[in-house]
């Protein structure tokens, strides 16, 4: 689709290929390999990148191929080819150091560097806090609606006011948990970032604060109620 690019992991044992020589009647070339040859291959040289990754910066080694062919998932596509060498981890203090699987993906953008597209890679999981989130704590697809219009409109503007409650929290109180959230419970009290729902309760108190300092004129008096001047600017600067 326009303006859309897919990094996407594969198999070891997927078959790829590169395209076969010009002029030629054949496009694409007879020999055959794996990601996981690749791996192997010494021809192929592994490059450094510097990603962030588990609150800080990481060195991953990668091997990268271009200009290759998935005969049975992407047709005569040209797509990328990106080896992700294994990430040790220590097991424990004084433990020798384990090894995860090694990554292969493909991807379907030729242009950005390949730490730009690994940095994509490992902040996936991010996608799916964002997903449980939105689900869970603010309940995108869960309102009862009547006009068939309002039925693609209502997730979409869930999502829309998911991430300006997200912007707004970056803009007030940068990208740490400060002290004006409530205490966390000792299992997450290492939480670095404010959550969704964290955001939400802190915007319900204040909004209560607000209502309940500014009091609803008389209904005699016949005008409506609106925020005062001072709290109007201290919301705005806030959202």
């Amino acid at each position: 689709m326009e303006r859309i690019e897919i990094v996407a992991r594969t198999r070891r044992d997927c078959r790829l290929c590169l395209a076969a020589t010009p002029g030629g009647v054949r496009f694409y070339s007879i020999e055959q390999f794996t990601p996981d040859q690749i791996r192997q291959r010494e021809s192929v040289s592994w490059q450094p990148a510097r990603i962030f990754h588990g609150g800080q910066w990481r060195d991953v080694h990668y091997k990268e191929v271009t200009s290759v062919y998935w005969r049975s998932g992407g047709a005569k596509r040209p797509l990328r080819l990106l080896v992700v060498a294994p990430v040790p981890y220590d097991s424990g203090k004084g433990q020798r150091k384990y090894y995860r699987e090694p990554a292969f993906l493909l991807t379907t953008d030729l242009k950005h560097s390949a730490a730009v597209l690994l940095q994509a890679y490992f902040d996936r999981w991010q996608i799916e806090v964002n997903h449980r989130e939105i689900k869970d704590t603010l309940g995108v697809g869960q309102a009862q609606v009547r006009n068939a219009r309002s039925v693609p409109r209502q997730p979409a503007m869930v999502v829309a006011a998911y991430s300006a409650l997200l912007l707004a929290g970056i803009q007030v109180f940068g990208d740490t948990r400060s002290e004006a959230f409530p205490a966390l419970p000792k299992w997450r009290r290492h939480a670095r970032r404010p959550s969704c729902l964290d955001l939400v309760t802190l915007l319900r108190q204040e909004v209560a604060s607000a209502t309940n300092s500014s009091p609803l004129p008389a209904a005699s008096t016949g005008r409506v109620w609106s925020w005062p001047p001072a709290l109007r600017g201290t919301w705005r600067s806030n959202r």
